[in-house]
């Protein structure tokens, strides 16, 4: 084990190195500790945070004071179970921005441990998720009732992106981003919450789609299953789901939907013979993209009928391109769509997961891994290897 000692004359710069917390009132409230412990085995000192945390594109277990509320609206959570979401891997590759110090983990649920002065309708001990994503209400985006674009907010203040998250037994938050959650949720199936929140968005910008439709799916991680779940939740039995890695159709065949799961070069295969032909039937009414390949995403759009649509879901590099024929868009009238995080989609999602918990959210089947804290590196070695759809931490 490895041991940094803080005295009383070490530089607050030196402990902000290690347990900087961004928030202004985090800044005016956090004091030097005299000492901080980095750990490589499961110790959880008394009275003491644990938590894995970023700098300078490296992580870090550390352990500081617990944190405490800061201001009357704040809550402070003791995190129970915390989610790694693709957003943190791409993060962690320097492909995505966020605070150059900071805790990640935004798809994270716990028991409330404090409250601020001012917080009403939530009480110590209560189980609660956290919807990571934030509005000022004020702006032009946020008057149009599309907060997610906030100018201040959004994807521009998430908590564990841009300020202290969930990989951490103790996290505070805003009271705005805090929601209790039923009895007939667990803790652990309510770290699901978020990835649902910005599913269920999805979703709906898809409406109106019968349940008649032939739809496709690309891509079988984590998200492309939770799809595959909702969309058999909804009563949709005409999906296919497009996947390269073999490891991963298993575990889209194992959900036992009744799904069609093949390689994409079958259906490459598919629209070729079908070129051949003359009936001009072969397709989908609706593509949900969840590989983030601009390449298969190109495909994909030449695949719809006429009428048809595309959510592009997953995240595509930043800078990336694609080909597409304005006079097919024109002549079959497709509509390409953007989804983009979770607005007013929280209550939904956690009803969702009420709902789906009992058939459709075996962590098993969905392949997703319970990690401890102190095995950070294990649980993400894993991910980068595809040996498992998702981690997640139990803290």
């Amino acid at each position: 084990m490895k041991i940094v000692w803080f005295l009383k004359s070490t530089p607050l710069d030196e402990w902000h190195r290690y347990s900087k917390v961004l928030t202004p009132s985090d800044q005016e409230t956090t004091k030097p500790s005299r000492f901080l412990s980095f750990h490589s085995a499961r110790v959880f000192p008394l009275d003491m945070n644990t938590a894995v945390q970023l700098w300078d594109g490296q992580l870090s277990l550390i352990t500081t004071p617990i944190p405490h509320v800061a201001t009357p609206n704040e809550v402070l959570v003791k995190v129970a179970f915390s989610g790694i979401c693709g957003t943190d891997l791409h993060i962690l590759a320097g492909e995505f921005p966020s605070s150059k110090c900071v805790i990640l983990g935004h798809e994270f649920a716990g028991v409330v441990s404090e409250i601020g002065s001012a917080v009403k309708g939530i009480s110590v001990g209560d189980r609660v998720v956290i919807n990571p994503n934030t509005n000022c209400g004020r702006c032009s985006f946020c008057q149009k009732a599309q907060p997610h674009f906030c100018k201040s907010g959004g994807i521009r203040s998430t908590v564990g992106i841009w300020r202290n998250g969930g990989w951490s037994q103790y996290c505070r938050v805003p009271v705005e981003t805090v929601f209790t959650i039923p009895p007939q949720i667990t803790l652990c199936q309510a770290a699901l919450v978020e990835p649902f929140s910005c599913i269920a968005h999805g979703f709906d910008l898809l409406m109106p789609l019968a349940t008649t439709s032939d739809i496709l799916i690309c891509g079988s991680g984590i998200i492309g299953l939770l799809w595959a779940s909702l969309l058999h939740f909804h009563g949709y039995r005409k999906v296919t789901i497009s996947e390269v890695s073999e490891r991963r159709r298993g575990l889209a065949s194992g959900l036992n939907m009744g799904y069609q799961v093949v390689h994409p070069e079958v259906l490459v295969h598919n629209a070729k013979e079908t070129n051949l032909s003359s009936d001009g039937e072969w397709g989908f009414d609706a593509v949900i993209d969840c590989s983030g390949v601009p390449t298969a995403i190109e495909e994909a759009i030449k695949w719809l009928r006429c009428g048809g649509k595309i959510l592009v879901f997953g995240c595509c590099p930043k800078g990336s391109s694609i080909k597409i024929d304005p006079h097919t868009v024109y002549t079959k009238e497709l509509q390409i769509i953007g989804s983009h995080i979770n607005p007013y989609t929280f209550p939904k999602a956690i009803q969702l997961v009420k709902d789906m918990a009992e058939k459709y959210l075996n962590y098993d089947k969905l392949g997703i891994t319970v990690f401890d804290l102190p095995s950070y590196q294990s649980a993400l070695d894993a991910l980068s290897k595809a040996e498992i759809s998702k981690a997640v931490y139990e803290m």
